[in-house]
């Protein structure tokens, strides 16, 4: 079962394969800081002697989420192994994990999710507890400030080959208006916010170039992928691997430049030195802040 595939309706989120909210025993009462917008990290300067401060750019850090449930259950072993099964999805790790969530209005009414880490619970005992009704409150915590779209997207072009001229009966032969086809992608981020991508190249293919037309950035490796191998460019890690493991971030030309895909239709173009089999595949997630 994919991650997400628990929530069915409105009012429900996932985390580590247990479900809240809807008809659960977990009823979700409040959801803090995913319309927030996160805190603000300023690059901005003082000015030597000087009123004011020298502008520089802004950036969103991380996002805290605090859910405040009430668990609740009518037997006695039910109520019980509610409060094992969230004490276990709800433990401290080194790794974030993805909180999923379908609110409405939210990300356009679909599933979706941050990576994120539980940071604090609090979890008091009142008289309540004798009735098998707790309030808790719990802490989620994502250095990634963007919500994504739980789906994940996918687009995959080849490398143009020509095509579609006029020929002529003559001796010799002309043919002219050539054009070229494959070799264009459309991404569409569905989001309100940039997103990073992962660009796969499988080979064969000399000097693969990716081109967002839209922002006149590119990406450009002096290098050739041979038939049967695979390079990876990740935008949000910077990283370029070979075949998912062997960095090869130095074959980057000089005039490459990274790019996230905007809000809306991001037009890509892939090209190579030579026309060969090769093909791009692009895999992102819609985001919204």
């Amino acid at each position: 079962m994919a991650v997400g595939d628990l929530i069915t309706t409105d009012w429900e989120l996932e985390f580590r394969d247990l479900l809240m909210g809807g008809t659960t025993d977990y009823n979700i009462l409040q959801i803090d800081g995913l319309l927030d917008l996160p805190d603000i990290v300023s690059a901005d300067q003082g000015r030597l002697r000087r009123h004011g401060l020298r502008a520089g750019d802004d950036f969103l850090a991380g996002r805290s989420v605090v859910v405040t449930m009430e668990v609740y259950s009518a037997t006695e072993a039910g109520y019980t192994s509610a409060i094992q099964s969230l004490k276990e999805a709800l433990r401290p790790g080194v790794a974030e994990v993805p909180l999923v969530f379908q609110l409405p209005s939210v990300a356009g009414g679909a599933k979706f999710r941050v990576d994120a880490r539980v940071r604090r619970v609090s979890w008091p005992v009142t008289l309540n507890h004798f009735f098998r009704k707790d309030e808790i409150t719990v802490e989620f915590y994502s250095t990634d400030p963007r919500l994504y779209a739980n789906a994940l997207s996918t687009e995959t072009a080849t490398l143009p080959t020509a095509g579609g001229g006029l020929t002529f009966d003559a001796t010799p032969d002309f043919s002219f208006g050539a054009t070229s086809t494959g070799g264009e992608l459309s991404l569409d981020n569905d989001g309100a916010w940039q997103t990073p991508v992962v660009f796969r190249i499988d080979g064969p293919v000399q000097t693969p170039r990716i081109i967002h037309n839209g922002l006149g950035l590119e990406l450009e490796l002096d290098l050739t992928v041979a038939t049967g191998d695979y390079i990876l460019l990740d935008s949000e890690s910077r990283t370029v691997l070979l075949n998912g493991t062997a960095s090869r971030y130095s074959s980057l030309t000089s005039d490459s430049r990274w790019f996230d895909l905007e809000p809306g239709v991001n037009q890509i173009s892939f090209r190579g030195a030579t026309t060969a089999a090769g093909s791009l595949s692009a895999t992102w997630r819609s985001a919204w802040v």
